[in-house]
């Protein structure tokens, strides 16, 4: 069980370095700079940031999806027991 953990924190570790070294690569390398941009660089560089954008906010509107379609749910079924008690149907 104790060498479980271990291999778990050592992948947790490895996982965050690899990270951190993929997604900070691009700062050091000149042709993502903004400011050295010109033309058509420029709107790479803009198309890129948009998708990156977008899957970020895909990626959040997924994790919330199902939490929120619960809440509606519970919800709709509060409204018709209500209206059944009071006897209204729709």
């Amino acid at each position: 069980m104790e060498s479980l953990i271990g291999v778990k924190l050592g992948c947790l570790f490895a996982l965050l370095a690899l990270t951190l070294v993929c997604g900070l690569s691009p700062i050091c390398s000149k042709w993502f700079k903004i400011d050295t941009a010109t033309g058509h660089h420029r709107q790479v560089l803009s198309l890129l940031g948009c998708t990156s954008a977008g899957v970020f906010l895909g990626a959040g509107f997924m994790h919330i999806t199902p939490e929120a379609l619960e809440g509606i749910e519970s919800e709709i079924q509060k409204f018709m027991e209500q209206n059944k008690r009071q006897g209204r149907f729709f």
